[in-house]
């Protein structure tokens, strides 16, 4: 503990020894305004182009779709959608969408800009990174991946102004999660025309279908106010966000403690946090892990890549993490255990590679590790290049500043890379659709017939228990044939004081819909009253 920590400790010990007739004025409540750091970047506005979790956690407040997160389970709830039906063979949903919903400059949302704004997503020229979660709609995979150009292909269609009908190619239970997802938004006209390319200037304010508006942007912050055209805005209660724009852990800590700050999601100090209480970490729907790049070179032959597994210290790779990883799905209620990845066995490891160069004399030995700019990455990558060395490869690890990293994991110029992936809602699908042949967010490469087809036949089981069953022999299959090497399930790490703010909840995806957060009356110490 700090020494800050001991003061604080013989203050309030001091307070509390006060006489029990001190009354406080209880005028800062409720609030005007929630203080939060979320990022040290501007975030991507456009929600057809976000890819990262502080993003989707800001536009939570910005931008909605037919439903959105339940801020404590993580259930689907009714959004945008008032209502909706499903066919009895599960293939036809329709949904009827809200008449009073409108976006921030009063034009109506109608269901032909839910058509629109997905029609916009599934656009080959996007490239979207979530639009291969849409490929369980008719026609949606071949448009997306450009092999079919006619938009009437898709079943996406507006049967009446405010009714929107998809049909899908097998049933999905499953389908209201995904459609949390901010990439499914309803999206204004004017704002489709620049989902496309680099991103907008800095200043570029969208027209907002959530709860709050964006106000004004400065290099350091970001205020949002509430959206008074937002069909539930009287069930949101904070007036205005406050985003502060920094990694300055040292000066975030600093706010918070000084009161200045409710919520410290990015950077922070927990040692220095004064309120231990404050600080909450927990499991989260996530997980850390390498994968190769299968598409060229040593990466593509599974030999290989089975015999390189086989090889790693699996232990010592992990030590460092708080919840080590032997599967891609990070535990969850109902999902199936299955064998993880774990032996370590050098000398058959040596055999492997051995019978592996008879048959191929001429293939290249030459392994490139790809990772961010990042001390413990480098650690990581630093046990895979020596042990790796001692099977006869030569060895290179090659790192990539953060801002460019993760648009570099497409290119055949390297043989394993890293990422940390947290599930974008809550369901095992959103692992596994990562290594699916067409999907958008398939770093790896790496295609599979028959993991192809144990997911279309999980999308067809209508109980989730047999849904989880058949996910769960899809990845058995990914991980027996060598493609990721699983290092950890990161926990979430928020600092917030829960006394005052409610509507916020630790939860597996680490992701708390701003619609939902309000000031509540602080409790009073003991043998103190509150004067209103």
């Amino acid at each position: 503990m700090s020494d800050s920590r001991s003061l604080c400790s013989l203050l309030l010990a001091a307070f509390l020894a006060m006489p029990s007739f001190v009354v406080f004025a209880s005028e800062d409540y409720p609030q005007q305004q929630f203080v939060a750091n979320i990022s040290a970047s501007m975030p991507e506005w456009r929600p057809h182009r976000a890819y990262n979790a502080d993003e989707a956690q800001i536009l939570s407040a910005v931008y909605e779709g037919l439903f959105v997160y339940d801020p404590y389970n993580l259930d689907p709830v009714p959004a945008l959608a008032e209502s909706w039906t499903v066919s009895s063979d599960g293939l036809i949903w329709t949904f009827q969408i809200r008449k009073d919903a409108a976006f921030s400059n009063g034009d109506p949302i109608t269901a032909a800009i839910f058509r629109d704004s997905w029609m916009n997503l599934l656009a080959p020229s996007q490239a979207a990174p979530y639009a291969s979660l849409l490929d369980d709609i008719e026609g949606a995979r071949a448009f997306r991946t450009g092999t079919q150009a006619d938009p009437s292909t898709v079943g996406i269609s507006a049967a009446a102004e405010y009714t929107l009908q998809i049909r899908l190619v097998a049933p999905a239970e499953h389908l209201p999660k995904i459609l949390c997802h901010h990439s499914f938004s309803a999206v204004h006209a004017s704002d489709l025309a620049r989902t496309e390319g680099s991103r907008p200037d800095a200043r570029y304010r969208p027209v907002s279908s959530g709860p709050f508006i964006v106000a004004s942007i400065s290099d350091s912050e970001i205020l949002l106010e509430k959206n008074t055209a937002y069909w539930d805005a009287q069930q949101v209660h904070i007036p205005s966000i406050r985003l502060l724009v920094t990694d300055n852990a040292d000066d975030l800590t600093r706010g918070f403690n000084r009161g200045e700050i409710h919520w410290l999601a990015g950077a922070s100090k927990i040692d220095q946090v004064l309120d231990a209480t404050a600080v909450h970490i927990t499991p989260m729907f996530a997980t850390e892990y390498f994968f190769f790049r299968t598409t060229w070179g040593a990466g593509a032959d599974s030999a290989v890549r089975k015999a390189l597994l086989l090889s790693v210290p699996w232990e010592e790779l992990r030590n460092s993490y708080l919840i080590p990883a032997t599967t891609l799905v990070f535990p969850i209620a109902g999902y199936p255990e299955i064998e993880g990845i774990e032996n370590s066995d050098i000398p058959q490891a040596k055999k492997m590679i051995e019978a592996w160069k008879a048959d191929h004399k001429d293939a290249s030995t030459e392994l490139v590790i790809s990772i961010p700019e990042s001390e413990n990455y480098t650690a990581l990558a630093g046990i895979l290049k020596s042990v790796w060395e001692e099977l006869g490869f030569t060895v290179a690890v090659r790192t990539t500043p953060y801002s460019r990293y993760y648009n570099s994991l497409r290119t055949d110029d390297y043989t394993i890379g890293i990422t940390s992936w947290i599930g974008d809602f809550a369901d095992p699908l959103t692992f596994l659709e990562m290594f699916r042949p067409d999907s958008s967010l398939n770093d790896s490469g790496w295609s599979n017939s028959e993991y192809e087809r144990m997911i279309r036949e999980a999308s067809a089981k209508k109980l989730s228990k047999d849904r989880y069953a058949k996910l769960a022999e899809a990845e058995k299959l990914l991980l027996d044939e060598g493609v990721i090497l699983p290092v950890a399930h990161n926990p979430s790490l928020n600092v917030l004081d829960m006394d005052g703010i409610a509507g916020w909840y630790p939860n597996a995806l680490d992701i708390h819909p701003f619609k939902f957060v309000r000031f509540t009356q602080k409790k009073p110490l003991p043998g103190v009253a509150l004067l209103h």
